[in-house]
């Protein structure tokens, strides 16, 4: 076998491999903070920001924190190393993908994705 065609299948293994554990770390289940605290798995949560407690930006430590509730009920506080995303208070739900950190007793998001109700409204437009 000529070496560029061994060079070209090792590269096309490499890159496999590589897709492999992209996909695999990219795989998590949607879930409530108490799976996440016993797995400690990468997750999905599904969740409301609970609005009697501030969301807060440090800019200094590019942390954004706020407190979310889970569909059992169970608020937890979340910290998301980005700024605030846009219209997050209009938000009607909020998935945040990451996992549980026991020592800091928080869920650490590296991923926010909002569900906004204006997105989805219908809009009725007149005829003339």
């Amino acid at each position: 076998m000529k070496t560029s065609r061994i060079v070209v299948l090792a590269m096309v293994a490499i890159f496999a491999v590589m897709l492999a554990v992209n996909f695999a770390q990219s795989m998590s289940i949607y879930t409530n903070f108490s799976v996440a605290k016993e797995s400690g798995d990468y997750v999905h949560i599904v969740g409301k920001w609970v609005e009697r407690d501030k969301a807060s930006y440090n800019p200094n430590l590019d942390q954004f924190m706020f407190y979310l509730e889970d569909s059992t009920k169970a608020v937890e506080l979340v910290r998301y190393h980005e700024p605030k995303p846009n219209d997050f208070e209009k938000a009607e739900k909020v998935v945040v993908i990451g996992k549980y950190l026991d020592k800091e007793k928080l869920f650490e998001a590296d991923k926010i994705v909002m569900k906004c109700p204006s997105k989805y409204e219908e809009e009725t437009i007149a005829a003339e």
